[in-house]
This record gives structure tokens, sequence and C-alpha cells, in this order.
């Protein structure tokens, strides 16, 4: 009887996640075309602890949402791996840290300098005992400006996660500023056409990406969860003018 009633049980679950991402999420947290993000992710991260859930799929299992987690864990690695970052001495920033998924991985990876930013500090207790020689800061990347200078800024699962133009604009901004001149910023998922999913969710396209980082190396796309993964790099024009104009001396 109970193995008939589990269809059920999910449709019915379904259909009211659904419900309350349509309906019920847009009422609480609704900001005309904008959401209150600190407060969704706050409340989220209290719901779901350092579960998956949390930053992950919420219709999924627990065993599910660590299967696509560990899928996309090594896609992470080798990208870190192949990009010739020194890890183990590189100043890394981590945007978007939650549940500290990522943060393990480059720890496991040799990280020892390392920043982690998030909306919301609910699960800062337990990251900073997890991780004692790592830094956690609660900071907005589309409204707070960040201080200090990074090898690697590692961006994902956020960027869709932003959902006005101003505000991703904002935020690539200071990225860009952030980033060392030999750097690499890590960020997925991007996709082919923008799209706008949920209130919460808005796909960012390849495009809307470049424009922001005009004549930045891309480099390849890689497949990576629901998008694509780039690693990004300032282009030669681009640390050409980030170059200081040496004084010219007149001659009389």
């Amino acid at each position: 009887m109970r193995t008939l009633l589990q269809p059920v049980q999910h449709l019915i679950g379904q259909i009211i996640r659904g419900l309350s991402k349509v309906i019920v999420g847009p009422m609480i947290y609704g900001q005309k075309d904008d959401y209150d993000a600190q407060r969704y992710w706050r409340d989220r991260f209290s719901k779901y602890g350092d579960s998956l859930k949390g930053p992950g799929h919420e219709g999924m299992s627990e065993q599910e949402n660590q299967k696509a987690y560990q899928t996309a864990a090594q896609i992470f690695i080798n990208t870190c791996l192949n990009s010739g970052i020194d890890l183990a001495n590189a100043r890394i920033l981590e945007i978007g840290c939650g549940t500290g998924f990522y943060t393990e991985t480059l720890a496991n990876l040799g990280a020892k300098n390392y920043l982690g930013l998030d909306i919301t500090d609910v699960l800062f207790p337990k990251l900073k005992q997890k991780f004692p020689h790592f830094q956690f800061i609660k900071k907005d990347i589309t409204t707070d400006a960040i201080s200090g200078e990074f090898d690697l800024i590692v961006m994902i699962d956020v960027i869709e996660h932003i959902v006005k133009e101003e505000k991703l604009s904002f935020a690539m901004q200071t990225i860009k500023n952030c980033l060392s001149k030999e750097g690499i910023f890590l960020i997925a998922p991007l996709t082919e056409m923008k799209k706008r999913e949920l209130f919460y969710v808005n796909f960012w396209s390849i495009e809307d990406l470049k424009l922001r980082f005009v004549n930045w190396n891309f480099g390849e796309s890689i497949p990576f969860r629901n998008g694509l993964l780039f690693c990004i790099k300032p282009g030669q024009i681009e640390l050409q003018l980030d170059q200081k104009t040496l004084p010219v001396k007149s001659q009389l």
C-alpha cells in the first residue's frame, strides 16, 4: 500500500512546490521585477541547513542532489587543475559559498587563502567550525563593494539567482575590479539564450556576460549542470588598459 502511495505523494509534493514558487513565493519575497534575495536565501538555508536541497534542487531527494553535485564537482576539479592556478598559494574568493560544498572541494585541492562570501550568514557557524583557517563574510555581490585582489574567483550556481540587469552589471564590475591581472574567474551556469523562469531564477546568456567582459578571454564552454561553465581571464587589451600611464616629460 505504501509503495502504491509513493507516486501520488510525489505528485502532490511537486504540485505544492510549484504553487509555492509561482504564487506564494512571489507574494512573500517579490519586489516588482526583483525579489528580496537576502530574506529568501536566509529562509531557505534556515529550512534545509547543510542539506544540498538548500542550494540545489528542492524537488530532488538528498541522494539525487548529492549525485548531481558530485558530477558537477568532478568537472569543477578538472577545470581548476587545468587552469594552471597554484591553488595552494592562490588568493581565492568564492561568491555564494552556501553550504560549503565547493569550499570543501577547494580545501581538498589544497586551497589555503580562501574568502567565502554569501548573502546570508545562517550557515557561517558550521562553516567556520569545519574550516577554521578560512574566512567567511556576509555580503551581497549585487550591492556591496568587495575589497582585496584575488587570483581565483569562483561563482557557481549564483548568477542565475541575480534577476535584474543593473544588479548583474554591478556584480560583474566588482569581480573585474577584484581579479588579479593573471587571475581566473570560474562561473556557471551560463546558457545560449537568456531565460527568466521563476521569481528568483533568471538564466543569463553567454552574450550577457560578454557584454560586461569586453575583450576578455572566455575560453571553451564546458557543459555543467543547467548550462555551461566558463573560465574567464583578462584579455590583452584589458591588461594594457589597466596599466598606469607613465608621465611624459616635456622637451624644452
